[in-house]
């Protein structure tokens, strides 16, 4: 079970490559979605190896789409 859960890692291994062909088959864009995570996913710190980074990620996302929405909201009240 380790060496999946090493086979999952944001990296082209043949586990990720079996999964985004059969993505391929079900439906395209969750296919590029998979091949964003396998190109982008160590720069944006999702690691799919790493249960735990998962939470993290989810943090960051939701941190970083409140501030967005803070900063929309501010604007439009400041003419």
């Amino acid at each position: 079970m380790n060496d999946l859960q090493q086979q999952l890692a944001p990296s082209w291994s043949i586990v990720n490559i079996v999964i985004t062909v059969v993505l391929f088959v079900i439906s395209w864009p969750l296919a590029l979605i998979m091949v964003a995570y396998i190109i982008w996913g160590k720069k944006v710190g999702l690691d799919l190896s790493q249960p735990r980074s998962i939470g993290v990620f989810a943090k960051r996302i939701s941190s970083a789409w409140r501030a967005a929405i803070d900063s929309f909201s501010n604007n439009n009240r400041n003419p």
